[in-house]
């Protein structure tokens, strides 16, 4: 299955899955925030939604019957007054199990992803997922990889992608090499900081990552300051 059948979101939760455990494997507070930032993103790259004075404003026309995107239609239409990405982001990540979900039923009906409802103790009940088709996750990851490394130029979907790398601190999903691993985390930097002003794509990643850098560490502080007591 080639990998354009599938939404940045859709994308972003097959690199943070496990390739073969049902789990992810990375940290509760980046997925949280990753999906709220790959949903936005899905919406930029729709042409959803639009960016004035850093702050996130609907296309007039784009509805949709789409589920999440639906969800988040009515949210933002709804707000009294337009909000930054930051906002948003904040709003999305509380809802992210709802979303996540969602996503994985998607995938799971793409063949991709495997969904087993379970209960604790015979009575709580719980869902797990499994990926199981290996060959996309691998080919987004070979192909991003190559792209960062080979200094290609990165746009649309690619170049989401890789700006919720980057701002979730994904690395380690593209590669273990140490010299590979600099050498990414440098281009990523460079090819996030150079995306034009002008272009609309460009501006969301990089106000989507600050909120998502913003929103992971107050969550960090929350959480270090409740230890505390």
């Amino acid at each position: 299955m080639t990998t354009s059948k599938f939404s940045t979101a859709e994308k972003f939760l097959m690199l943070a899955h496990h390739p073969e455990k049902g789990r992810f494997i990375t940290s509760h507070l980046y997925i949280q925030h990753g999906i709220a930032g790959a949903l936005l993103l899905d919406m930029t790259l729709d042409d959803r939604i639009e960016m004035a004075e850093k702050k996130l404003l609907l296309k007039a026309g784009k509805e949709t019957a789409e589920s999440v995107t639906g969800e988040i239609t009515s949210l933002l239409s709804g707000s009294a007054k337009p909000r930054k990405a930051e906002y948003w982001i904040r709003k999305l990540a509380g809802r992210y199990n709802k979303y996540k979900w969602q996503i994985l039923k998607g995938l799971e009906g793409k063949r991709v992803v495997r969904i087993e409802n379970r209960k604790f103790l015979w009575v709580i009940p719980y869902r797990k997922s499994y990926l199981i088709e290996s060959y996309t996750r691998s080919n987004i990851i070979s192909q991003l990889k190559n792209d960062i490394l080979f200094h290609k130029a990165l746009e649309g979907e690619n170049l989401a992608l890789a700006g919720l790398i980057q701002a979730c601190r994904m690395h380690r999903i593209l590669t273990h090499d140490r010299e590979e691993l600099k050498e990414i985390r440098r281009r990523l930097k460079q090819i996030i900081k150079e995306s034009p002003v002008a272009d609309l794509v460009g501006q969301t990643i990089r106000q989507v990552q600050a909120a998502i850098m913003v929103s992971v560490t107050a969550g960090i502080v929350a959480s270090t300051a409740g230890s505390r007591h």
